[in-house]
């Protein structure tokens, strides 16, 4: 029998681990998970909390500047541009599919399309054009194809806040989906995402302070070793770290997973190709 909907705000506030047999809206959902991180941090805004591991930790957060703009994010923005406007046989291309050359789109995505009746993150979209097209698909998990082009992409939308959207039935059965599978416990050590981002935020786990749910969508792709790291590949790293089999990368899963946190992080402003060590 499904609770009421005080005492099932209530648990998903307090309880944030637990997954809920019957779950609030998605703006309800967002709005318990933002009391509840406020209350765990009450000296940090949403903002703040975009800025992952270094909102906790001030030598992380001063290396963060030094390493500003990230070293390798030139480069991977450049590679991504030059696959964004390569030409196809008949003179169209990437840029070509989108509106305004893929600028500012970054914001909406992933969205529900009721055309093909899925969940459409980026790397969906993109590969959607290639296909329209003829030409060959990127993987997904590739941080020199994918992740360069998400790189520049995203570069596109620099500054400008988030904004997902659910609206529909459909759209809101993803976001669902997207928040059961973050509060699921899988994998050897029996952790959910959750377990650790949403109830101990701030804790460190070794040397790195664990970052808070809230603001998760806003730096991605992240640069490391001069890679361009996706939200979905970072994921899939986490679920490797838990002892679970990570999903395939480009699955309806991890696109889940990215619309429940990319809609967490609605208003906030993209800020991608960040450091990481």
């Amino acid at each position: 029998m499904p609770f009421p909907d005080r005492i099932r705000l209530a648990a998903l506030a307090l309880a944030l681990a637990i997954p809920l047999a019957a779950a609030a809206g998605a703006e309800e959902v967002r709005s318990a998970i933002l009391a509840a991180q406020k209350e765990r941090h009450p000296s940090l805004a949403s903002a703040d909390l975009a800025a992952g591991s270094a909102a906790f930790d001030p030598a992380r957060r001063d290396q963060a500047e030094v390493n500003r703009p990230a070293p390798g994010a030139a480069e991977a923005i450049e590679a991504g541009r030059k696959i964004w406007t390569r030409k196809f046989a008949k003179g169209k291309s990437l840029a070509g599919c989108f509106p305004n050359g893929g600028r500012r789109i970054a914001t909406a995505y992933p969205q529900y399309d009721p055309r093909v009746k899925r969940l459409v993150t980026l790397e969906t979209a993109i590969n959607q054009c290639l296909k329209t097209h003829g030409q060959p698909l990127l993987e997904a998990g590739d941080a020199q194809t994918m992740g360069a082009v998400l790189a520049y992409l995203r570069s596109l939308a620099q500054g400008q806040k988030i904004s997902v959207r659910t609206g529909t039935a459909p759209a809101e059965a993803a976001f669902e989906e997207g928040r059961r599978i973050y509060f699921t416990r899988m994998g050897q050590q029996n952790y959910s995402c959750a377990s650790c981002h949403a109830r101990h935020s701030g804790s460190f786990f070794g040397d790195t302070a664990i970052p808070s749910p809230v603001g998760t969508a806003t730096q991605w792709p992240f640069l490391q070793g001069g890679r361009a790291v996706t939200l979905q590949m970072r994921l899939r790293e986490c679920l490797d770290r838990m002892g679970a089999a990570p999903f395939p990368a480009g699955s309806d899963e991890l696109a889940h997973l990215d619309f429940f946190l990319t809609y967490l992080s609605n208003g906030l402003p993209i800020r991608p190709n960040a450091w990481r060590p």
